[in-house]
């Protein structure tokens, strides 16, 4: 190994952060990535580079969250809506503590903890929570178009 060799990311891409819905995935590979830009900066002391990275995130995850409830109100039969929405503002609400936190927070491994904490954070909502989605299309079969629309 030499030592040019980039770090391993803090979050690397798992299947299991699918949902099956190519718009939504899409959208989980961009998380995945922000997350990784945000603990990248955040490793090496780039507030600036990590500020702005993690409003990125906060906003896309914003987005994403958007997204997903459009394709849930789509899905004939999905009665958990309502619920899944009122978890995205509580996943909106931990994510913009956890961006405050790091803006009040300069000790090195409290600034590794808030890393750690995104990417639970991620991990929660899309093997967690949005498995409930996968598992609501798989059992009933529900095939989304591969070129799914993102706004």
């Amino acid at each position: 190994m030499n030592g040019d060799s980039l770090p391993a990311p803090a979050l690397p891409w798992s299947d299991s952060f699918s949902v099956g819905i190519e718009a939504l995935d899409a959208d989980h590979r961009a998380l995945v990535r922000l997350i990784n830009e945000v603990c990248s900066h955040t490793r090496t002391a780039r507030r600036e580079q990590a500020r702005q990275a993690f409003d990125t995130l906060c906003t896309e995850a914003a987005h994403h969250f958007e997204r997903e409830e459009a394709v849930l109100r789509e899905l004939s039969g999905y009665r958990h809506l309502a619920a899944h929405a009122g978890e995205h503002r509580n996943r909106l609400k931990q994510l913009a503590a956890l961006r405050r936190r790091y803006e009040s927070t300069t000790e090195a491994a409290a600034v590794a903890r808030i890393c750690d904490d995104v990417v639970h954070w991620f991990v929660r909502q899309s093997v967690g929570h949005d498995a409930e989605i996968r598992s609501f299309c798989n059992d009933r079969g529900t095939r989304f178009p591969q070129s799914s629309s993102r706004p």
